[in-house]
């Protein structure tokens, strides 16, 4: 939150959470004014989580309504003069499978796994609308110039199903070009309506785009003949539908997709070449600049009468094969004073265009470190980059979308940054002192335009998405994805990612990392949504258990007490605000959170990580030695301190009682001591957690407690 906020509100409910072994401390130190703090600081915790939802839907929707309409920016790959040249479809759509072939293998990664799209099992007339429709999604054949992954291809190739179940299915049409000849717009709306009101809420984004590619690609002549969809565009893509889908798509978990582990790779070793490698070459080449005061030339041209080995040795910057400035050379033959040829050097633009793709790294990195809005990053300059007296650095950022003055001054966060990535726009800031290329000095501007920039907006961040997206053939890049990848990276612990983040901060232990992490509520918010929404159902179910039936276990009892202490606190609307300030102390004190369902119906709930030799029994099976694992909840034993037990686990481990007392009676002959003590340990745990579910139930019907509606708001575990 910004710094002018009181934090004692929050920091009384973070001890709350934290402490579960003293329920009843400070619980009457609540007054009027406190509630009426407490609300307003609920209220703006909301407001900022809605924000980002709904900034992330528009941003997606957008960079969908650019994959399938817009203006074409290639004709080479029409599949109608294709197929009037090869009527049998035996021309290539990659370098291992032909038009023809039902199964397309679009390509193979460098660990050999295969990426393909299969069209076995549908009709022939089915078959070659997709077909159609595929094709013009591959990144070689793209119309629109907007798809550069095949990775894509395979994403949009799995919707064509909603056309299927939507349009073809209902309308009982079977894609010949009779059937397809009917379709009316009316036909089409209903099916929107239809998918819209569907259980799966990502339907209705991914026909209205099936739609949408499939008439732009008919007008624009290049769905081979019979398969053209002849309807008035304007009845279905209007501004009203638009909008509907934009708020549906809203809150829909799609617009909440990070990049996966292989974009991240792609996106971090682009930035790492740029940063890490060009980056020192590049100041080199800048010192040199200044030093023979090249930036002072008219236009910035050197002209030599012979070709000056020594300025183009600094001048040329290539890296591992990679031609960072490659400066033109011209030659021009005249005759003056006994004099016979001139030689132009210019190396202002490709050195610019070098600084833009070592500005497009830094943005990828500050971006998956800070979570900052498109319009946030847009606006920062140079001079927002403090370094302290210990070498450490912080960011200044303007907020406007949340301040109480969104238009004209906004509010002031200061967030930590990595030395790493603070270093790295002090050295871009080194490069952009040549000629006039600091300009209004905002760190993101383009040092290839010299138009000047008065006020910038979000269109820079924009354009440097697109760059990234042609250098790297990752989709759909937006600000919004990063702040949702280090969310992601955090909830499900990825090691390899993990190990990326803590190398990016320059810690040593990812326990740091997170503490650092804490301190900053743009991610902290981002990780409480993204927790919100994949763990709402586990929440909402454990604590309506734990407080409407019997449970048992340390972390039940623990949540038990905290509810008689305060049931006020589990109604309203608290979950997401309860849930950032949870996660956040969490993450401050460097500890994950884990909380997941077990085949057992009971549930298991962590706040640590364990290494050998003090492993919880789902993880003694592990040879070698255990560091920092969470808790393998497929293998959940009810022995364990971590278990919540809910009645619905009843009928199982009475079951479990009867099988290993069977076992106990019938195999007592066979089975060795060590076995026989295993068997009896399950037996007793088992019998201890029926005897506490039955304890509970009975207190439970003695209060009359059984309203089973909770929202999860405060849970401390």
């Amino acid at each position: 939150m910004t710094n002018n906020k009181k934090p004692r509100k929050k920091s009384d409910d973070v001890n709350e959470l934290d402490d579960g072994r003293d329920e009843d401390r400070n619980l009457d130190r609540e007054d009027e004014q406190e509630g009426v703090e407490d609300e307003d600081f609920s209220d703006e915790l909301e407001s900022e989580f809605q924000n980002d939802v709904e900034e992330a839907a528009e941003a997606e929707l957008a960079a969908l309504l650019e994959e399938t309409g817009g203006h074409l920016t290639q004709r080479a790959g029409n599949l109608v003069i294709k197929l009037e040249q090869y009527p049998d479809g035996a021309f290539p759509i990659s370098p291992y499978s032909t038009f023809k072939q039902d199964r397309w293998t679009l390509f193979k990664n460098k660990f050999g796994a295969t990426f393909a799209v299969i069209f076995d099992g549908m009709t022939q007339p089915m078959k070659e609308l997709k077909k159609g429709l595929v094709y013009y999604g591959t990144p070689d054949f793209s119309p629109f110039g907007n798809i550069r992954s095949y990775k894509t291809t395979i994403w949009q190739a799995g919707k064509f199903s909603v056309l299927q179940r939507y349009l073809f299915e209902p309308n009982f049409l079977d894609g010949t070009p009779e059937t397809i000849g009917l379709i009316n717009h009316r036909m089409i709306n209903k099916a929107l309506d239809n998918a819209k009101n569907s259980t799966t809420g990502s339907h209705y984004h991914y026909l209205f785009s099936m739609i949408r590619l499939w008439t732009n690609l008919s007008i624009q002549g290049l769905m081979p003949p019979g398969l053209s969809l002849d309807i008035d565009m304007r009845k279905v893509d209007s501004i009203e539908r638009r909008r509907d889908v934009v708020q549906h798509f809203t809150g829909n978990m799609s617009t909440w997709r990070p990049f996966s582990e292989e974009d991240l790779a792609e996106l971090i070793d682009y930035a790492l070449f740029w940063t890490e490698k060009a980056l020192p070459r590049l100041l080199n080449m800048a010192d040199y600049i200044k030093e023979k005061k090249l930036d002072q030339l008219p236009d910035c041209a050197v002209i030599r009468y012979s070709i000056d080995a020594e300025l183009e040795q600094n001048i040329n910057i290539k890296v591992d094969d990679i031609t960072v400035v490659s400066p033109s050379r011209m030659r021009q033959k005249y005759e003056y004073a006994g004099r016979h040829e001139q030689f132009f050097y210019r190396w202002l633009h490709p050195y610019s265009v070098a600084i833009d793709k070592v500005r497009n790294g830094i943005f990828v990195l500050l971006a998956l470190i800070t979570g900052l809005r498109a319009s946030e990053l847009s606006l920062l300059k140079f001079d927002d980059v403090v370094k302290n007296g210990n070498g450490d650095y912080t960011i200044r950022v303007a907020r406007f979308k949340t301040a109480d003055d969104p238009n004209v001054n906004g509010e002031t966060d200061f967030l930590p940054l990595p030395r790493f990535i603070g270093e790295k726009i002090d050295e871009l800031e080194k490069l952009r002192s040549v000629y006039t290329l600091f300009a209004k000095g905002y760190i993101f501007q383009s040092s290839k335009s010299r138009k000047e920039m008065n006020k910038p907006n979000s269109s820079i961040v924009k354009g440097i998405c697109r760059e990234l997206g042609e250098a790297t053939n990752v989709d759909r890049i937006h600000a919004h994805r990063f702040r949702k990848t280090i969310a992601e990276i955090l909830i499900n612990r990825n090691e390899r990612n993990i190990d990326l983040v803590r190398h990016l901060f320059g810690h040593k232990s990812f326990a740091m990392t997170l503490k650092y992490i804490g301190r900053n509520p743009h991610i902290v918010r981002s990780v409480a949504l993204a927790i919100e929404q994949n763990y709402t159902a586990e929440f909402t179910e454990l604590v309506s258990a734990v407080k409407s039936g019997a449970s048992s276990g340390p972390n039940a009892q623990r949540l038990v007490d905290r509810i008689k202490a305060r049931p006020d606190a589990f109604s309203g609307k608290q979950l997401k605000v309860t849930i950032f300030v949870y996660i956040s102390h969490l993450l401050s004190s460097g500890e994950p959170l884990f909380i997941h369902r077990t085949a057992l119906g009971s549930y298991c709930v962590s706040t640590e990580t364990y290494s050998s030799p003090h492993l919880p029994p789902c993880l003694t099976h592990m040879t070698g030695t255990v560091t920092n694992m969470l808790p393998n909840p497929a293998r959940c034993d009810i022995s364990c301190k971590h278990i919540v037990v809910v009645e619905k686990a009843k009928q199982s481990m009475q079951d479990n009682v009867k099988f290993y007392s069977n076992m106990l009676e019938k195999a007592a002959d066979t089975l060795s001591e060590q076995a026989k003590k295993m068997i009896r340990n399950k037996i007793a745990s088992n019998l201890e957690h029926l005897h506490n579910l039955e304890t509970t139930s009975l207190e439970v019907e003695n209060t009359g407690c059984t309203d089973n509606r909770i929202p999860v708001e405060q849970v401390t575990i």
